[in-house]
C-alpha cells in the first residue's frame, strides 16, 4: 500500500469532517462562481456554519474569492473530483457489506470490485425475506436457468417457471439438499409438478456448495446464508466478469455431479 504524507492525511480529515465543506466544494465546482447567499441556499446549514467553512476552504487555497463571489480553485476542483470518487466507493462498500459479511472466505476468488454496480438484497429486521422474494420473482419468469444450491425451500422450488408455459432448468444441489429432497415427500411432489410443466434436471454435487449461484439469460444472482442455510443477502449483476466467475464455479460443481435419484 502507498505511503501518504501527514499533510495529505490531514487534508482528508479536514475536508471529510464537515459535510458542509464537501457540499460547498461540490456547489462551486458545479455552478460557481457564487456568492455567500447563493451558497447558503444550497447547503443545509446555518449562516455561521457556511461562512466559517467557506473561509476555511479559502485559507486552504481550495476556493478563491473575488468581489464577494467564490469559485473553486484548480486544487479544489481536483479535490472535489477525488472526493466524489472516494465517497462513491464508501457508499458501495456500505451497500455491499451485508453480502460480504457472509461471503465464504476460503476457496472463492471473487474480486470485490466486480460487484461495485450490483443490486443488493439484504435480509433485514424490516424485510427479512428480501433475498428470497427477489429470488422467487426471477425464477417465476426464467425460461432458462442454471442454479447451484447450498439450500432449498418449497417456495423457491415451486416458483420455477411458474408464469411460463415451458422452461428449461438445470440445478446442482449440495449433498445435504439432495438428502432433504429424497427424504421429504413434499419436495418429491414439487419436482413431479415441475416436470409436468417443463424440462428440469437435478444433479448432486460431490461436495458442499458454498453459496447460491443463479445463472439467468442476462445476469447472475449470488446468494449467501448463515451456517443453518438461512439466506442473509443476495446480489444481482450483469457484469461479464462476474458471469464468467459464476459459470466457472457452477461448472466446477456440475462436473462429476450425479443425477438426483
Amino acid at each position: 500500500m502507498s505511503e501518504f504524507s501527514p499533510d495529505a492525511l490531514d487534508d482528508v480529515r479536514f475536508v471529510s469532517q464537515s459535510p458542509a465543506r464537501v457540499r460547498l466544494l461540490s456547489l462551486l465546482v458545479e455552478g460557481g462562481p457564487m456568492n455567500r447567499c447563493e451558497l447558503r441556499a444550497g447547503v443545509d446549514a446555518s449562516r455561521t456554519t457556511v461562512s466559517r467553512n467557506l473561509d476555511a476552504l479559502v485559507d486552504r487555497g481550495w476556493v478563491e474569492e473575488s468581489d464577494g463571489d467564490y469559485r473553486a480553485a484548480p486544487g479544489g476542483e481536483l479535490l472535489a473530483a477525488g472526493l466524489e470518487s472516494f465517497l462513491s466507493t464508501v457508499e458501495t462498500v456500505d451497500r455491499l457489506a451485508p453480502f460480504f459479511e457472509w461471503f465464504p472466505a476460503d476457496g472463492l476468488d471473487l474480486p470485490s470490485e466486480w460487484l461495485a454496480d450490483a443490486d443488493v438484497y439484504p435480509s433485514t429486521p424490516a424485510d427479512p425475506y428480501a433475498p428470497i422474494d427477489r429470488h422467487v420473482e426471477r425464477l417465476e419468469v426464467a425460461a432458462e436457468f442454471r442454479g447451484l444450491l447450498p439450500a432449498t425451500g418449497l417456495r423457491p422450488m415451486r416458483s420455477l417457471g411458474r408464469r411460463l408455459e415451458s422452461f428449461e432448468h438445470e440445478l446442482v444441489v449440495s449433498p445435504s439438499v439432495a438428502e432433504t429432497i429424497r427424504n421429504e415427500r413434499k419436495y418429491l411432489d414439487a419436482i413431479d409438478e415441475l416436470r409436468e410443466r417443463g424440462r428440469i434436471e437435478f444433479y448432486v454435487s460431490d461436495r458442499a456448495v458454498p453459496l447460491y449461484v443463479g445463472l439467468f439469460e442476462g445476469d447472475v444472482q449470488l446468494g449467501v446464508g448463515d451456517g443453518d442455510g438461512v439466506p442473509r443477502a443476495m446480489v444481482e449483476t450483469a457484469d461479464e466478469r462476474v458471469r464468467r466467475w459464476a459459470e466457472e464455479t457452477y461448472d466446477a460443481h456440475r462436473t462429476g455431479a450425479e443425477p438426483l435419484r
